[in-house]
């Protein structure tokens, strides 16, 4: 007897701990805005997205999607990201400047006497014409009072230009009566982290003030840029004439870090290139190669208008079409060293690519210059 009780007990006792690992899935809190509050796993998605809808999943397979008037708040169980439902003067459309109140769902990155919640944008709802325009905006927030933080533009000699001293100016409205504060509030950058700064210094002037902010946010991080570029390579070997068309087309990412090390960026980019030259005056070479470019980049001047960044690293060529039958001559790697000069979304490149001792039929001096334009993903 007691045997068949251990068989039908030993079921149980290997589905308990899986019915308790099915659970943590829905562990995610999403509140309604009649007040009730569902257990779920809550999609990852983007902030532009999420500002807009939060989708998720029910513990009985089903699955749904919510709007900021829907919902009034959701939070990720994992990561701790708090969003909320906020009111935000947006444009009512990309043609129309005219703005009007939107519901939006906004992260919570501080909370207490005073809140910032961060709330993403979408296309049209920012000024992309702004040099360094961010496509975000904060609500600050301490008791009746509500600051709208957005990066702004001024015109300068017939140019848009980002204007950092309007927000900067909100920032030092509310720390008026705390100098440490204000003294952060003059320099801040348009950033989550220097933001965060200045509010904790602000705190830490009364004991009687209450903030909670997540602390590993004052770090930084690293923040992503895409671009789409078109380059001209000029192959520098005498063995190439100048009877040469050497172009292409690709794209980069930089990750560029945000605090301390935000001078320093990881460059990598991928790119379609078409060769076509007089071989040492004999025939002519065509070649269509992947280029790949991994690189270091740091900013050895930086302003509000234009920066340039001096980059080193390595760049492969690998040919899938080429008149070479000579694997070496299809297939090699390249030092790469130049600069970059940013101007808004424009990025300007100049870089030369050399390997000593290089084959005879593969080019080892390159002179390549890029043109790049940032571009959201």
């Amino acid at each position: 007897m007691s045997r068949i009780i251990m068989c039908c007990l030993l079921p149980l006792m290997w589905l308990s701990p899986l019915r308790g690992q099915v659970d943590e899935r829905y562990s995610d809190r999403l509140i309604l805005a009649n007040g009730t509050k569902w257990s779920v796993d809550l999609r990852r998605s983007s902030p532009e997205e999420l500002a807009r809808s939060v989708t998720f999943t029910r513990p009985d397979g089903s699955s749904g999607s919510l709007t900021p008037d829907q919902a009034i708040s959701f939070q990720f169980a994992r990561s701790g990201r708090h969003y909320r439902s906020v009111a935000v003067d947006l444009p009512s459309s990309a043609a129309s400047p005219n703005r009007a109140p939107r519901l939006r769902f906004g992260e919570v990155l501080a909370s207490g006497d005073v809140e910032l919640i961060k709330v993403a944008l979408s296309t049209g709802e920012y000024d992309e014409q702004a040099a360094d325009g961010e496509p975000y905006l904060y609500l600050l927030r301490e008791g009746d009072i509500e600051l709208v933080l957005r990066l702004s533009s001024i015109m300068v000699y017939e140019r848009l230009h980002a204007n950092p001293a309007r927000f900067r100016n909100l920032l030092k409205f509310i720390t008026r009566d705390c100098p440490a504060a204000l003294a952060l509030a003059r320099t801040a950058r348009f950033a989550d982290a220097d933001i965060l700064r200045v509010l904790d210094a602000y705190a830490d002037c009364d004991p009687h003030r209450s903030l909670t902010l997540d602390r590993s946010r004052l770090r930084g991080g690293v923040q992503l840029e895409h671009l789409a570029r078109v380059f001209h390579l000029d192959i520098r070997d005498g063995d190439f004439s100048d009877r040469q068309l050497s172009a292409g087309l690709g794209y980069q990412a930089m990750a560029r870090f945000t605090e301390g090390y935000r001078r320093l960026a990881v460059l990598a980019s991928l790119d379609f290139v078409y060769h076509s030259f007089r071989w040492e005056g004999v025939s002519d070479v065509s070649q269509s190669m992947i280029r790949g470019n991994l690189s270091l980049g740091y900013s050895a001047v930086e302003s509000q208008q234009y920066a340039v960044q001096l980059t080193a690293g390595l760049s492969n060529y690998n040919a899938f079409a080429s008149g070479f039958r000579s694997f070496f001559s299809n297939n090699y790697f390249l030092l790469n060293g130049g600069a970059n000069l940013r101007a808004g979304k424009w990025l300007l490149g100049l870089h030369y690519e050399y390997l000593p001792g290089q084959i005879s039929r593969r080019p080892g001096n390159q002179l390549v210059t890029t043109l790049g334009y940032r571009v959201p993903l």
